[in-house]
């Protein structure tokens, strides 16, 4: 008999769990098509002419130094998109360090940006140190880059080199890859920009050592932000520039 009622039992409880499980799976259906309808609303209307932060256009000539036109690699026009677009020049002055100096604007596809570490061990360059560094400028202003101080072996020789970067939205800038693609999240669903990021490269390779001493390296340095302070008003946009 207590068999029999045990199995009544477990026969009147199956359909409220089959319910249950109905239920809760249409609940996450619903969500899950909700989430899509508003992903699409908040995206359909996004501007995808988003005017860039930086004029494409690189100063003939900084503090001392002088800018002469330098060739964009095959590798930079074969691995990135097509409607990707280059600025790069090479500074040199008389007994200064020459410096490189590139901007690379996204496209409409949004891929040509990308962390620099990665390429940077695919050249073979090691990195030693890694840290944001703040840089004062006319006016007061202060923008933080990111500074990266690299080592690679040649011929069993150490190179030493710095690499100076940072990322200009239309109307803001950050030196993190990763605060830029949060800002680029929540630019778009909250003020429905879609930024055309710029990445910009400043750096400078130092003759092999053992020539170089600890006091030219740390003039190298100087001189490479020194020269990252000029560049900055030059190109980017007044509306990035007026940011504090």
């Amino acid at each position: 008999m207590s068999d029999t009622l045990t199995e009544l039992r477990d026969a009147a409880d199956r359909p409220r769990v089959a319910f249950k499980g109905s239920f809760w799976r249409s609940l996450v259906l619903l969500l899950f098509a909700g989430l899509t309808f508003l992903a699409c609303r908040l995206f359909h209307d996004v501007d995808t002419k988003t005017e860039p932060g930086v004029i494409m256009n690189l100063p003939d000539n900084i503090g001392n130094y002088l800018g002469f036109d330098s060739d964009i690699t095959d590798s930079e026009r074969v691995i990135l998109p097509r409607d990707t677009e280059f600025a790069k020049k090479r500074y040199s002055g008389f007994d200064l360090p020459e410096i490189t100096a590139e901007i690379v604007l996204s496209g409409a596809q949004r891929q040509s940006i990308h962390r620099p570490q990665v390429c940077l061990a695919g050249q073979g360059w090691a990195i030693q140190k890694e840290e944001t560094i703040p840089i004062t400028l006319a006016g007061g202003r202060v923008q933080k880059v990111r500074k990266l101080t690299l080592l690679r072996t040649q011929d069993g020789i150490r190179v030493v080199g710095y690499f100076i970067y940072w990322f200009v939205g239309m109307d803001k800038t950050t030196d993190d890859h990763f605060e830029r693609i949060f800002l680029t999240s929540w630019d778009r669903i909250v003020h429905r920009v879609n930024h055309r990021w710029a990445y910009v490269i400043v750096n400078a390779t130092l003759p092999p050592e053992p020539t170089v001493t600890a006091g030219e390296r740390q003039k190298v340095l100087s001189d490479l932000l020194s020269f990252t302070g000029k560049l900055i008003p030059q190109i980017q946009r007044p509306e990035v520039n007026a940011i504090r």
